[in-house]
């Protein structure tokens, strides 16, 4: 079989198109989209060599935690201590917010605040239906705090060190009135390796859109902000006929240009345990349900870079079929994949470590490539599933 290298093939149209598309995007995938997924590693990076560097020289102000808690009496158990031998030389307190009166949570808490006098209950009664429940907790929770910043979490999360609040509160030390941290599944590995990417793809576009001033999302199982923004901002009204909304539209609400700071240090993760397989799915449906009221930036940037993906490799096959013999053009364009294949996916695996997402570094092509049409398929069923996202109707 013979190949055809002569250089004159750039002379013809379809030549220049196809080579020029698939190197444009290329380029697109590794100074931009490239970029995103960095920024994230690095804003770790240098979060945690401020950790070190200060050590406990930052004063924090005094904080109340926020946890929320459903059916959960175990995890509660194992958590609470956790937090409440928090290494912090300003008073703090825990407030358990439960989904109902629960006498199994009310046991653990007694027996915890009989030698923590900074631990307190409070529920919704099992009445109440008018609205989400958990922002009825948590809203409970925030008029029942004594201190002017809140930090929220979850039953079900684990803390990955006793300077988790300290490291939040350094922010609000700084004149920050809103800490977006992020958690991760410590469980992951029970989910298949598609939905692990997911979960770790999720993760990096709304802390690199954060990262870059544009935040429209965190963590309900860490998130802070000053108590006063709640009420400034009317609590959850914006969202009041939804199941969900607090770590997106209620975030959004309440974030601005320098109001905010981004905590990704290893040590203020926390992680949660994933109810059971398949419920990554239905977070993932109604974020695309809530996310269209949110600010499309950063996501967009994201799509694009998928985009990007799909046009290099349909000029490549184009090029490798429409002009054969002549593998010039083809040869400039899988040169150019394996650059931008082999620097993007090195980027996501730095990204997985530092946010504790386990994904396989061989199969991230794959992922790459497949990713959106998960999202497409995602989007599909959270519009034939949208009233599951309503109070009046059962919770997706």
């Amino acid at each position: 079989m013979d190949f055809d290298f002569n250089a004159d093939i750039f002379y013809v149209p379809l030549a220049q198109v196809l080579t020029g598309v698939g190197l444009i995007a290329a380029l697109y995938l590794i100074l931009v989209y490239r970029r995103r997924i960095v920024s994230v590693v690095r804003h770790h990076r240098q979060a945690s060599r401020l950790q070190s560097a200060d050590g406990k020289a930052f004063m924090v102000p005094a904080m109340s935690v926020i946890v929320y808690c459903k059916d959960s009496a175990r995890a509660l158990e194992k958590l609470l201590p956790e937090i409440l031998n928090q290494n912090l030389d300003v008073p703090f307190e825990v407030i358990v917010a439960t989904d109902g009166r629960s006498d199994q949570a009310e046991d653990v808490v007694k027996l915890l605040a009989a030698e923590h006098k900074n631990l307190r209950m409070t529920y919704v009664p099992d009445e109440a239906h008018a609205l989400s429940r958990k922002k009825l907790a948590v809203t409970l929770g925030v008029k029942a705090a004594r201190y002017d910043y809140v930090v929220l979490t979850d039953a079900h999360a684990t803390v990955s060190s006793y300077d988790w609040l300290r490291l939040i509160g350094r922010h609000f030390a700084e004149g920050k009135e809103v800490v977006i941290g992020t958690s991760y599944p410590v469980d992951a590995r029970k989910e298949g390796g598609m939905t692990r990417f997911n979960m770790l793809a999720d993760k990096v576009t709304y802390l690199s859109g954060a990262i870059a001033g544009n935040a429209y999302r965190g963590s309900e199982c860490n998130l802070a902000f000053r108590r006063q923004l709640f009420f400034d901002n009317n609590g959850f009204t914006e969202s009041v006929g939804l199941h969900h909304g607090i770590d997106d539209i209620f975030l959004s609400r309440i974030v601005r240009d320098g109001n905010y700071g981004v905590e990704l240090s290893g040590q203020a993760q926390t992680g949660y345990t994933v109810p059971a397989r398949g419920s990554y799915r239905n977070e993932r449906v109604r974020h695309e349900f809530t996310g269209r009221r949110l600010s499309k930036g950063s996501r967009r940037l994201m799509g694009l870079g998928s985009l990007c993906m799909w046009l290099w490799l349909a000029a490549t096959v184009a090029a490798g079929v429409m002009l054969w013999p002549a593998v010039l053009p083809l040869c400039v364009l899988v040169a150019a994949g394996i650059v931008w294949i082999g620097v993007t996916a090195a980027a996501w695996c730095a990204a997985a470590k530092v946010l504790h997402v386990p994904v396989s570094g061989w199969m991230m092509p794959v992922y790459l490539f497949v990713r959106p049409l998960t999202t497409l398929w995602m989007r599909l069923a959270g519009h034939r599933h949208r009233s599951a996202n309503y109070t009046w109707a059962k919770p997706v």
